[in-house]
């Protein structure tokens, strides 16, 4: 199972290297440490609301990039799918 912060953490990896933005600029965008930056785009701390929308204006993306789908949920939460 895949936490929402694992799943978000991950995203921001995705998102960042498609525009090659660094782990040192994802850093200066927030004005946080290379460490703090690591320990939340490894999914050990989760990134802010705040740190979201900087980072979607920075990169120049819709806030929702950085958000699983509920497809993707599904796929390792089954039991989140609602009988019909």
């Amino acid at each position: 199972m895949t936490s929402t912060t694992q799943r978000i953490a991950a995203k921001v990896r995705g998102v960042s290297a498609e525009r090659r933005l660094t782990q040192q600029g994802i850093a200066d965008a927030l004005e946080l440490s290379r460490t703090s930056v690591v320990e939340r785009i490894n999914g050990r701390v989760p990134f802010t609301a705040t740190e979201i929308l900087i980072l979607a204006r920075t990169l120049n993306v819709q806030v929702g990039r950085f958000f699983p789908t509920v497809e993707e949920m599904l796929l390792d939460e089954p039991e989140m799918a609602v009988a019909s």
